[in-house]
């Protein structure tokens, strides 16, 4: 047979050169991207194991973390330990697990033991290495932590004694019988005067920056008035960064004082010391170092007013209402009524005074201290209650500080109507 020649030999040569391409050479033509190298492709799937890894190491931290009672702001952001990966994990898994476990419940117990040597009303005994033996606390209620001696002993003494010596503010009335509280605040540098560096002076983990001596406070189902002493301590995280914390130290239970504020002048306190303790790291971290015996001072002196200037306050307070109601120059006569009543956003919180606000109808607004004692009542502009506000002077109370105070008002209006002898129904609403 002749070969294909002239045009249609042409032709068919042109049809042969584009023919279609079979549907195996289509596909891998149609093939979305070339793979990645196989490098790459091992370096992700290794990304993710380690995500994986990281992931059950934090949880495995946070459980044991969670199982020692360590609170969330003695929570480091990081936890160092050191880890050999096995390359076997079927042969050498479970021992490198067992290894990591018991590096974070070492660094964990160690912080722990520090805190569990702390006993509320004692001081810790560096020469007994505990705060639970004879000599720990005071023997009376009225006896102070005076400082360590040369073994790291405590030492205590009786607080009227010592503030006569020292020749405090307010001892003479003190002593006259006035309803006052004298306070004095020493630093820790002069609690340690005395004591020997093999004996905690030195000690890195908790120690004692300052403290405020505070009395006489009057006790609940008793005639006797206590003082105490309120530390403040500097310990660490787990991370080793510092923390500040509020110790108290007394013969009496703190919950027996009977002014109710004492306790809420205390919480608050130790929340602003949370606050200071990230700012001293944060100082430390940009390369400051303060004195922290100095960078506590203000706080410890703030303190101190506070915890004095309540007991002049409840007493010209309580007076100046009487007076106020006997002269009829103010709603006083109301303030009962409307604080019963008042919803929840009409209670309010004053910080500076520390009392609580009511607002009432009509523009009347009434003081009370914390424990529902009344302190007077003014008309005050709905524009001027809103001023206040705004400006940070008042602010809603908080849920606990309204049921605090709801609770304390209906004791008050109780014994107001028992020694009105029972008339005119029950003033608490119940």
């Amino acid at each position: 047979m002749a070969s294909p020649t002239g045009a249609d030999g042409r032709e068919r040569r042109k049809r042969k050169r584009t023919k279609k391409p079979k549907p195996a050479e289509s596909r891998r033509a149609g093939a979305a991207e070339p793979r990645p190298p196989r490098g790459e492709s091992r370096e992700g799937d290794g990304q993710r194991a380690a995500r994986a890894a990281v992931r059950a190491l934090s949880e495995m931290a946070s459980t044991l973390l969670d199982a020692e009672g360590i609170e969330a702001f003695g929570r480091p952001r990081w936890l160092e330990i050191r880890l050999r990966v096995p390359l076997d994990a079927s042969r050498d898994g479970a021992r490198c697990a067992q290894d990591a476990i018991r590096q974070v419940v070492d660094r964990v117990r160690e912080v722990r033991e520090h805190e569990e040597a702390l006993r509320p009303g004692s001081v810790y005994s560096f020469f007994a290495r505990s705060a639970d033996g004879p000599g720990s606390r005071p023997s009376s209620p009225r006896e102070v932590f005076e400082g360590f001696g040369s073994t790291g002993r405590p030492s205590f003494t009786d607080f009227v004694t010592l503030a006569i010596e020292r020749r405090d503010a307010g001892i003479d009335a003190l002593c006259e019988g006035e309803d006052t509280v004298v306070t004095h605040v020493s630093m820790g540098r002069v609690l340690r005067t005395q004591q020997l560096q093999e004996f905690g002076a030195t000690d890195p983990v908790f120690r004692i920056l300052g403290q405020v001596d505070a009395g006489l406070f009057p006790l609940v189902s008793s005639d006797q008035k206590a003082a105490f002493s309120f530390q403040l301590l500097r310990g660490t995280t787990l991370d080793g960064t510092p923390r500040f914390r509020l110790h108290w130290v007394g013969a009496a239970e703190l919950s027996d004082i009977a002014d109710p504020g004492i306790p809420q002048i205390l919480k608050r306190f130790q929340q602003r010391l949370d606050r200071e303790s990230l700012r001293l790291a944060g100082v430390n971290a940009n390369g400051g170092a303060p004195d922290e015996e100095e960078f506590v001072l203000p706080l410890l002196q703030d303190l101190a007013k506070r915890l004095a200037g309540r007991a002049r306050r409840a007493s010209n307070r309580t007076e100046h209402a009487r007076e106020r109601t006997e002269e009829g120059q103010r709603p006083t006569t109301k303030a009962w009524e409307d604080a019963r009543d008042a919803s929840d956003d009409r209670i309010l919180r004053d910080e500076a005074q520390d009392t609580i606000v009511v607002t009432g109808p009509k523009n009347r607004v009434h003081v009370f201290t914390l424990d529902a004692k009344h302190v007077t009542s003014f008309v005050q502009t709905g524009r001027n209650v809103h001023k206040r506000l705004q400006e940070g002077r008042w602010h809603p109370a908080e849920p606990e500080e309204r049921g605090e105070f709801r609770l304390a008002l209906r004791m008050r209006l109780r014994e107001q109507h028992d020694a009105d002898g029972g008339e005119g129904g029950d003033p608490a609403g119940s």
